[in-house]
């Protein structure tokens, strides 16, 4: 009889183990989709987290006493997060962006002297800050921070721009379907155009309310085989033309059409002086479509 009660005990401290493991870890409510991932908050912001009991979470290296909730930092700026097991192992890593609030933008629109401009509308309620040398700070899987950085003010640090956790949700998606089918073997998409300040967006002319400003679209193409800084040759019929993007989109189109990603834009676009063929993909929150 006692065997039996120590075998019971036994099997409820290994399935309350067990369902601990494998509670998945969120922070302020959202679930993380990839144990590399990215959070964003303002200075000073409450973050709060629950999942794994095992897990204890360190920033920048230095371990968080208190459980379930802690205090951003004030300097905005990005910081290391990582969740690790008690054998100090990394479960889950983190860049945690404190954002510069845009309240700091000045009358001339700089932040810091960065040209942010002006928004049209919604303007955020701040940014993230990329100080130099920061660029390969992994906000996914395959996707870099520096990859959405917009092409203005090329020696000035810091700079600021905007990701979208959802739009980033669906190019991990697409890049791992497409390696899967084996139609290449990218380790990321070449990113034409992320982010786009205000300023920016209009000195190319580009839309007035483009989501380019908002860090949730981006112009993206496959550059491997060559890498030669145009599209690959993806639908293999020995030219590089508007034909691999259109590929690339009707690709695109029927994934998502038979996925749970959010609605979003999807446009195909060709060569022209300065680029080459290449899709946009934006999580704008309802379908739209174009190029094709």
């Amino acid at each position: 009889m006692l065997k039996l009660i120590v075998l019971a005990a036994v099997w409820k401290l290994t399935a309350a183990i067990g369902s601990a493991s494998d509670t998945p870890l969120q922070i302020n409510g959202e679930v993380l989709p990839y144990d590399v991932w990215h959070v964003m908050v303002m200075p000073g912001e409450t973050i709060n987290y629950d999942g794994p009991n095992l897990l204890a979470p360190f920033l920048d290296d230095v371990e968080i006493q208190s459980r379930n909730a802690f205090t951003a930092p004030e300097k905005p700026g990005i910081y290391d997060l990582e969740f690790r097991t008690r054998s100090g192992d990394v479960a889950s890593d983190i860049a945690l962006f404190v954002l510069e609030p845009s309240s700091r933008i000045d009358a001339s629109g700089r932040l810091n002297g960065y040209r942010i401009g002006q928004y049209p509308q919604d303007e955020p309620v701040g940014f993230i800050r990329l100080d130099e040398g920061n660029g390969d700070v992994q906000v996914s899987p395959n996707f870099r921070i520096g990859q959405f950085l917009c092409k203005q003010q090329p020696d000035h640090w810091p700079k600021y721009l905007l990701i979208s956790s959802a739009n980033l949700g669906r190019l991990e998606h697409l890049l791992a379907a497409i390696r899967s089918d084996g139609i290449t073997d990218a380790e990321t998409f070449f990113v034409m155009s992320g982010y786009r300040t205000p300023f920016y967006n209009t000195a190319i002319g580009s839309a007035k309310l483009s989501r380019h400003m908002y860090g949730d679209a981006t112009d993206i193409y496959i550059d491997v085989s060559p890498r030669d800084g145009v599209m690959d040759d993806i639908n293999r019929d020995g030219a590089l033309d508007k034909e691999d993007a259109n590929f690339f989109y009707d690709y695109a189109e029927q994934l998502f059409a038979r996925s749970d990603v959010s609605a979003g834009g999807l446009g195909s676009y060709g060569s022209n002086a300065v680029h080459g063929p290449f899709v946009h993909v934006d999580g704008r929150g309802r379908r739209a479509r174009w190029g094709r």
